[in-house]
């Protein structure tokens, strides 16, 4: 007999589970995972978890202190959960596919609004926080370009170009998706409280994040992670070298992604990035938003990039 607790489901109880593994781990994502999966097998992560406090504490390595107590300091963030979060599992019907075969994909994703937006084909617009006129002009076309043919617009709701891409592709008609490096039930930046609010109602905003996580600075790489791997490509619009948009970018490249990057940049020399991937594959660089959709329609139905590496790869190891 299952024994479920205050009127949660069997995905919130799961979740639970995991993230009291997470923090009795310390925030060790491999092996509190290890110890979920090993629990899986047990058939225990459907009943309460204090029925089983010892035997989490033998698969995590720690005394059953230590699991009681992240249990109840994380048991009342959960009980207060949104009502309209969704939590995806790995059999979830809407979980994406597509993050299955890539790294640190995260075992659960915290969803407000159409999460059936994750598995539709997207395509990130990310950029720099402090972006030029040039820059926001191009955000603004480049989401408008995708949405109008058909693609869902994904960005990180980081202000720059991230927020014009979301309200570019809001304005147009389009459902966007907010890919967050904080919990669902966070603001960040607070400057866009509302956005986060609007397209939770017309789009999808998601979070690898429980609502119990702290928030660390390494999150957004996470982040950057999870959107590349939900994307068909991404597009960075402008960005310093070393930037948050330079690091996706690289991801992309490590997943197999398609990366566009426009002619601008590359004309920029105050940067070095955006020469270090003009030439490899499955790079195209434009000069115009609306080459996009034509250009990665046809690489997704030839399955080629354009050029051949003729420089040092960049470094992919980035996180």
């Amino acid at each position: 007999m299952l024994v479920i607790p205050w009127g949660m489901d069997s995905i919130q109880l799961q979740a639970l589970h995991y993230e009291t593994l997470l923090k009795a781990a310390n925030g060790a994502e491999a092996k509190a995972a290890h110890a979920f999966e090993k629990a899986v097998e047990y058939s225990i992560i459907n009943e309460s978890l204090v029925l089983h406090t010892q035997t989490y504490a033998e698969l995590l390595g720690v005394e059953a202190s230590a699991i009681s107590n992240a249990y109840y300091d994380i048991r009342p963030v959960f009980e207060a959960m949104d009502s309209s979060v969704h939590i995806l599992g790995w059999d979830s019907p809407h979980w994406p596919k597509q993050v299955d075969s890539f790294a640190f994909r995260p075992r659960f994703l915290y969803v407000q609004g159409n999460e059936s937006l994750l598995s539709q084909s997207s395509v990130s617009v990310i950029g720099t926080r402090s972006p030029s006129l040039e820059g926001k002009q191009l955000a603004l076309a480049t989401a408008k370009s995708l949405t109008k043919a058909g693609y869902v617009v994904a960005s990180g709701l980081a202000l720059g170009i991230d927020g014009v891409a979301h309200k570019a592709a809001l304005a147009t008609g389009g459902p966007t998706i907010a890919v967050i490096g904080t919990p669902i039930n966070a603001f960040y930046p607070p400057e866009h409280r509302d956005l986060q609010l609007e397209i939770a109602k017309v789009g999808a905003v998601v979070s690898r994040f429980s609502p119990a996580t702290v928030t660390q600075k390494w999150h957004f790489l996470l982040r950057n992670r999870l959107m590349s791997a939900l994307s068909d490509a991404s597009v960075v619009v402008e960005d310093r070298d070393g930037g948050g948009a330079v690091r996706q970018a690289a991801f992309a490249l490590e997943q197999k992604k398609y990366l566009f990057i426009y002619q601008s940049s590359v004309d920029n020399h105050s940067i070095l990035w955006p020469r270090q991937f003009a030439n490899q594959s499955r790079v195209f660089v434009i000069k115009k938003s609306q080459d996009l959709p034509r250009l990665l329609n046809q690489a997704k139905k030839t399955r080629e990039g354009v050029g051949k590496p003729k420089q040092k790869a960049v470094q992919l190891n980035l996180f």
